[in-house]
């Protein structure tokens, strides 16, 4: 199976969300049991790309009620990445056919997958967006861009 590189964007800080200049809850202080942001909407989300997918556009919005189920079929040779928002630490990632990880995974509350630039597939292959999530995370969302 090959693999083609992509580039990504400059990182920022980890819990950073220039979609509202604020950190997520995984990078502030609160204690434990203080009341936790709001999880953040699709359209939050998909705000998200100009900034954390740039060139890329926006190919699929995962389910609240079930973000495991996001699937990418490449028609052509693509990148993908994702933003993701959970109302409890998640472990995220994009898995091939074989369940290979594609990219990095990332963990937290919300975040970018894979968290340092886009995984690419070949044409034919499939990505799937993976969401491992604890029993209490009770909401999680995320949204998938493509290039090119």
């Amino acid at each position: 199976m090959g693999l083609a590189s992509c580039a990504g964007p400059t990182q920022r800080s980890a819990g950073e969300n220039p979609a509202r200049g604020t950190t997520s809850p995984a990078a502030s202080a609160a204690p434990p049991g203080a009341d936790a942001e709001p999880v953040a909407t699709l359209d939050e989300l998909a705000a998200r790309g100009a900034v954390d997918a740039p060139l890329m556009k926006e190919t699929l919005r995962a389910d609240p009620a079930a973000p495991k189920t996001a699937e990418i079929r490449a028609e052509r040779d693509l990148c993908v990445r994702a933003a993701f928002a959970a109302s409890a630490s998640v472990r995220a990632w994009f898995a091939d056919a074989s369940g290979d990880a594609r990219g990095d995974a990332a963990t937290g509350v919300s975040g970018l997958v894979p968290p340092r630039g886009p995984a690419c597939a070949k044409k034919g292959e499939v990505l799937r967006l993976m969401v491992d999530a604890p029993a209490n995370a009770t909401m999680s969302r995320a949204v998938v861009w493509t290039s090119p």
